[in-house]
C-alpha cells in the first residue's frame, strides 16, 4: 500500500511540472501573399503545445497543418481556433496550410 502511495505521489508530481506552451499565430496576406505569423515558432520537447489560430484574411478558409505531430485544422476568417498537440520529438518541422501549400509555410522547431 504505501508503494503504491509512493507511485501516485511520485506521478502527481511530474504532473506538475508538465508546462503547456501558448503560441498564437496570425494570417495575413500582402500583394496576394498568404503567411501564417510568426513563421517559426518554437517549444521544448516534453512540452504541451497550444496554438490559436486567427484567420483575418480576406479570401476566406485557410489551413493550418503540421504532419508530423498529425495537427490540421481549417480556420474561418474572423473565427479563433486552437489546436493542442505533445510536442513528443525534436527536430524542425513545416506548418503549411493544407489548403493552399504554395501560399502559407513555415517551421516548428522542436529543442530538446
Amino acid at each position: 500500500m504505501k508503494m503504491l502511495v509512493s507511485i501516485s505521489c511520485l506521478v502527481l508530481s511530474f504532473n506538475l511540472f508538465a508546462q503547456t506552451r501558448s503560441i498564437t499565430l496570425v494570417n495575413y496576406e500582402n500583394e496576394g501573399v498568404k503567411q501564417w505569423l510568426p513563421g517559426t515558432i518554437i517549444a521544448k520537447k516534453g512540452e504541451e503545445v497550444e496554438i490559436t489560430l486567427i484567420n483575418n484574411v480576406p479570401s476566406g478558409i485557410h489551413g493550418f497543418f503540421i504532419p508530423d505531430f498529425n495537427v490540421r485544422k481549417e480556420v474561418k476568417k474572423g473565427v479563433k481556433e486552437v489546436v493542442k498537440f505533445k510536442a513528443d520529438k525534436e527536430g524542425l518541422f513545416s506548418m503549411k496550410c493544407h489548403l493552399h501549400p504554395a501560399h502559407v509555410g513555415g517551421q516548428l522547431l522542436i529543442l530538446p
